[in-house]
């Protein structure tokens, strides 16, 4: 990676954008957020993803977002599995009773 003169680092393209916003994670803004989560949900191809996740010196800050962003259940997805949960249980009960 390059460094500007001011000690930043210099952003080329898309991948290099995310890499150093990842760098700085969880220091940063909603924005930078946003487009972290845009990126790896949207955007990303499955190489980048693990080519940025193999780098050194951002696998901690990639671990902590993957945790906290990407690899939890929203309340839709909670309320659908159990929704699945109560249909099979209630389907297993028929076929008990009957």
């Amino acid at each position: 990676m390059t460094f500007q003169d001011d000690g930043e680092p210099a952003v080329f393209d898309r991948f290099d954008r995310i890499e150093a916003i990842l760098l700085r994670y969880p220091d940063i803004d909603e924005a930078e957020l946003a487009d972290l989560k845009r990126w790896f949900g949207k955007e990303a191809s499955a190489f980048e993803v693990a080519s940025l996740a193999s780098k050194d010196n951002v696998q901690r800050q990639y671990g902590e977002f993957r945790r906290t962003h990407i690899d939890r259940l929203t309340p839709m997805e909670l309320l659908m599995g159990a929704l699945v949960v109560v249909v099979l249980l209630a389907g297993v009960a028929a076929i008990a009773l009957a």
